[in-house]
């Protein structure tokens, strides 16, 4: 396996690096950025170097990549940049931890990362550019498309479709048999009985859906 150069160097990407070298047994040699955003000459004791000039100084044909940042701008920058890395010629790498319960038939697809204690239930499929964070629940049958974000301890039933560019918060639950829309923001909570729309935006816990207009997540 080639060593692995991380795009990012927030707490996000401090997190990945840790499941990468102390589960995967991935040698990480330094964290990239655009050269307007670095801040620091190291990241616990790699260098920074400058995403412009990262093919000078590891060049895709010996480093592979992971392009770790949140679900800023509902994951879309996290995409953009995974497209423009692979445009430099990098393969973006994935990791399944050990420590989660997953069926011997999932396969990761670029850039997507699946923690610890998830359940991953037979016949699930996850997308390219995928975050599960840690405890999540994903039901038989179901389908996380690309680009989306899972934080701690949702629970997604059986046979659901999650929509490109989707957040799901922490402890949010879904019902089975339910497709929720491209770019939805599931808040912490949440709790989601029915097909959503795209782009729509769902915050707290009620019965059915409680919406919120999308311009109270600009921040995200």
């Amino acid at each position: 396996m080639r060593d692995v150069v991380i795009f990012g160097a927030g707490q996000v990407a401090e997190t990945i690096c840790w499941y990468l070298a102390e589960e995967g047994g991935r040698n990480v040699v330094a964290f990239t950025v655009d050269a307007p955003y670095r801040t620091a000459d190291e990241v616990l004791g790699r260098p920074v170097v400058d995403f412009e000039t990262l093919t000078k100084t590891h060049p895709p044909d010996r480093f592979e990549m992971f392009v770790a940042i949140s679900y800023l701008g509902i994951n879309r920058v996290r995409a953009a940049k995974a497209a423009e890395a692979e445009a430099k010629g990098y393969v973006l790498t994935s990791h399944l931890s050990p420590r989660a319960m997953a069926w011997p038939g999932l396969e990761l697809q670029p850039n997507t990362i699946v923690m610890e204690a998830n359940v991953i239930q037979p016949f699930v499929s996850i997308g390219r550019n995928v975050i599960l964070w840690s405890g999540n629940h994903v039901g038989h049958h179901t389908t996380i498309e690309d680009d989306c974000f899972i934080a701690s301890h949702a629970v997604i039933s059986g046979h659901c479709r999650i929509g490109q560019g989707t957040f799901i918060g922490v402890n949010a639950t879904l019902r089975d048999n339910i497709t929720i829309g491209p770019r939805n923001v599931i808040g912490a909570g949440a709790l989601i009985l029915a097909d959503t729309p795209e782009n729509g935006v769902f915050m707290g816990q009620a019965t059915e859906m409680s919406r919120v207009p999308s311009n109270r997540l600009r921040g995200i």
